[in-house]
């Protein structure tokens, strides 16, 4: 007759292989937890920078192709201007940032039409977004726009539009 091995295993090598385990699954659920926080993280970058990217062509086509002559009425809050373009219509826009209701309203006067951040979570429209004007021989028009969000590095998101006044080209 052959003799069996009548070794088994413990209720303590039971045990320690459970819990080496258990130690395996929680940081690997840890692991797919930061992988889920990092991609939602540049999901909202990527919404962000869509809109940047598309309210930036809109604008700056308008300012470059229109051939902006003048920047007037630039508010007291640096929120607000009226922009005369040379075109053969000689027609005026409206450029205005709305921080509280985060919107940028732009357009020509009397069809201004309002593009709002994308709808996220925590972001909004800075208060820190203005519009400034130098005038002159040399002037030009920058637009700056900041969008916060917790989850940024530095909790802020700049882009800005510039343009030259009556650039002769």
């Amino acid at each position: 007759m052959v003799k069996l091995n009548q070794k088994g295993m413990t209720s303590i090598e039971l045990l320690v292989c459970f819990v080496i385990i258990s130690a395996i699954v929680v940081s690997m659920f840890d692991m797919i937890l930061n992988y889920q926080n990092q991609q939602q993280i540049e999901r909202i970058k990527n919404e962000i920078v869509s809109y940047s990217n598309n309210i930036q062509k809109v604008i700056q086509d308008d300012l470059i192709k229109g051939h902006l002559i003048s920047a007037d009425n630039l508010s007291a809050d640096k929120k607000s201007v009226t922009l005369t373009m040379n075109d053969p219509s000689n027609y005026q826009t409206s450029l205005q940032i709305k921080a509280n209701e985060g919107v940028i309203s732009y357009g020509r006067l009397g069809d201004v039409i309002d593009y709002e951040i994308p709808a996220i979570a925590d972001l909004y429209l800075s208060n820190d977004s203005e519009i400034n004007v130098l005038a002159g021989v040399n002037g030009y028009i920058e637009i700056k726009i900041v969008l916060n969000h917790p989850n940024f590095e530095d909790e802020e998101y700049i882009f800005t539009i510039t343009c030259p006044l009556n650039f002769v080209y």
